[in-house]
């Protein structure tokens, strides 16, 4: 499939009656579109006579060639089904690329990588490994464009795991991955809304609830959310959760204990906590977005002479201290990084055979909560202030 589905319904009709030519690539431009999205029903044969102004007879004409050439499936007494993602074994392709985030050094990507390795992919298989370059985003995403055209290009690309970072910028890039019957995973980030794909990552709602539940639970009431600016489902997921365990202890959530400001540098950090402990009734626990700010929050609390878990207490999510020697002292929410990575090349595999099912799969997996010495009661002085 590495010309457009215009271009093969053109071809493959050239026979045919040029009115059902025609339509067929209207609606093969469609379904590239995801006006008719991957895995669901077309319209019915008498909506789309309507709307394409056209008699029944030519649209069902025109959806038996679809058919033919494997865009849509169709079964007796059943409305025709997209199947643009529909595997077929791959004779000859055996290269999976794999995109990570930041890059293969980072504790994450390295231990999905390895997730990845221990699944059974075969000696023949080639893992094609990419991650994001440049020092602002927009560099960073034109990396990631450039390696998901390269995908689409190999003619022995056989399948991708993607740690998707592009947004609806990238998307058309997806799109030529797609049309050149290359299976898609994401892990970590869903997909973009008009790209429906196969997914596996965490759990990050129910988690985040998780760890902010323990904090009520030892009696806090002044829980902060300590965020980043990523326009992403985990960051998305996350803030959801805060919420849902605020809402579910009957604590009204306080915007002003949510700070999402440029809290990736220790200076943004700094200026949050400068505003959160401004605050008439400031925080007596900090539940951080990941690790990476939960650790600076961490530190910039003892900096203000604030002892962490004694005056505040501080939740991360990620697990980072697993792979610093010594470990260290930060209760958090622990990604399976390893069995992402393990079950998404899995997955994959099985659309490179033609095992999987036909409709899309997100796998969640849980997050526990280890509680690692950063959260403790609230002071007997803020549980009860003096009169």
């Amino acid at each position: 499939m590495g010309s457009s589905f215009r271009d093969q319904v053109v071809a493959a009709s050239r026979q045919g009656s040029p009115l059902v030519t025609a339509v067929a690539a209207k609606l093969a431009d469609m379904i590239r579109s995801q006006t008719f999205p991957d895995g669901k029903g077309l319209p019915s044969e008498r909506r789309l006579s309507m709307d394409l102004e056209v008699s029944r007879g030519v649209v069902r004409a025109a959806i038996k060639e679809l058919a033919e050439l494997g865009l849509v499936e169709s079964k007796p007494r059943c409305r025709p089904v997209v199947r643009v993602s529909r595997s077929r074994p791959v004779v000859g392709r055996r290269h999976i690329g794999i995109w990570l985030w930041p890059n293969t050094a980072d504790y994450a990507a390295a231990s999905i990588l390895k997730g990845i390795q221990r699944s059974h992919l075969g000696s023949d298989v080639r893992l094609v490994i990419g991650h994001a370059a440049g020092r602002d985003w927009e560099s960073r995403w034109e990396s990631e464009a450039r390696f998901l055209r390269t995908l689409a290009e190999d003619p022995e690309e056989a399948g991708a795991i993607v740690w998707y970072l592009g947004g609806e910028r990238n998307l058309a890039d997806l799109r030529r991955v797609r049309d050149a019957g290359v299976p898609i995973v994401f892990i970590d980030r869903l997909p973009p809304k008009a790209f429906v794909a196969d997914y596996v990552g965490t759990n990050n709602q129910w988690a985040a609830e998780t760890g902010v539940r323990h904090l009520i639970e030892l009696g806090h009431r002044r829980v902060a959310l300590v965020t980043n600016l990523d326009q992403v489902s985990s960051v998305f997921q996350r803030e959801q959760g805060y919420r849902a365990a605020l809402d579910a202890a009957g604590i009204r959530f306080d915007p002003c204990l949510v700070q999402r400001d440029s809290v990736d540098e220790p200076e943004g950090v700094e200026a949050a906590l400068g505003e959160l402990f401004a605050l008439p009734e400031p925080p007596t626990a900090i539940f951080c977005v990941n690790d990476h700010l939960a650790l600076q929050v961490r530190d910039a609390l003892q900096g203000r002479g604030l002892s962490v878990p004694g005056h505040v207490s501080v939740i991360g999510f990620d697990g980072i201290l697993r792979w610093v020697p010594g470990g260290g002292y930060l209760t958090t929410l622990c990604q399976d990084f390893e069995r992402i990575g393990q079950m998404a090349a899995e997955l994959v595999l099985e659309r490179m055979t033609g095992e999987t099912p036909e409709a899309y799969r997100h796998m969640l997996l849980d997050a526990p909560l280890f509680d690692r010495g950063s959260t403790a009661a609230p002071p007997i002085s803020r549980l009860h202030p003096p009169h």
